[in-house]
């Protein structure tokens, strides 16, 4: 299974775009309303390329997420590897040029999956 990648439009105030990773199958990472049922806060490092799209990024897992259950579609996705409370995802034929540190949202559906990733 592969992973979905939407990036938002340029924020000048912030200096960054919006991204937006969906695990879930089937899940549009454009969709207003995705079915998350609760969110967490996570530190997220990722790399983006010369034009600006996501190539890579690794977080760590919040407590409440650190079991088989939550991390169901990660381990389903291709290019997403859990190790041990770690998170690492590579978008395929990417490769980044710079490297950032950010805050996000980890999202989970009513079953405790975690269905996406929101980067602000």
């Amino acid at each position: 299974m592969s992973l979905s990648v939407a990036r938002g439009t340029y924020n000048p105030e912030k200096g960054r775009f919006h991204f937006y990773v969906s695990f879930k199958p089937g899940l549009d990472p454009t969709a207003e309303e995705r079915g998350v049922q609760a969110a967490f806060p996570v530190q997220v490092a990722l790399s983006v390329t010369e034009t600006g799209e996501l190539a890579d990024l690794a977080f760590e897992l919040p407590q409440p997420c650190r079991n088989k259950d939550s991390v169901l579609f990660l381990q389903k996705t291709d290019s997403a590897r859990v190790v041990e409370q770690r998170v690492f995802v590579t978008v395929p034929a990417l490769n980044g040029d710079a490297v950032f540190q950010t805050t996000a949202n980890l999202e989970l559906d009513g079953a405790g999956r975690i269905i996406g990733l929101e980067i602000n």
